[in-house]
């Protein structure tokens, strides 16, 4: 495995099987992948799929996610997902006439 940049490699390792076995090292420096930052909670909202202030305050409280701020619910996809379709109504023309109304499927 090389860094994308400098070409350095990172790690090396042989096939057995199909699976690259290798021997993890300690490392001082911090990991990027462990690294966090607040965002805030309309950002998390919409990262675990438009989810409730329930689930929300629940990962909170086990310290799953950190926000910074209070979620006031105004995401406008779920205002939207909410708005139910009128239905359509039945149309009914009299037609007195040959060929007043033509159906085709072109």
């Amino acid at each position: 495995m090389k860094e994308n940049h400098t070409g350095a490699i990172l790690l090396q390792a042989s096939n057995r099987d199909s699976v690259y076995p290798f021997k993890a090292t300690q490392s001082t420096s911090s990991s990027l992948a462990l690294k966090t930052t607040l965002v805030s909670n309309p950002v998390w909202h919409k990262r675990l799929g438009h989810c409730g202030d329930d689930v929300l305050s629940s990962l909170r409280k086990y310290n799953l996610i950190s926000s910074t701020s209070t979620f006031s619910h105004d995401c406008v996809s779920c205002k939207l997902g909410k708005f139910h379709r009128l239905p359509f109504h039945d149309v009914t023309h009299n037609f007195t006439a040959p060929l007043q109304l033509i159906d085709s499927d072109v």
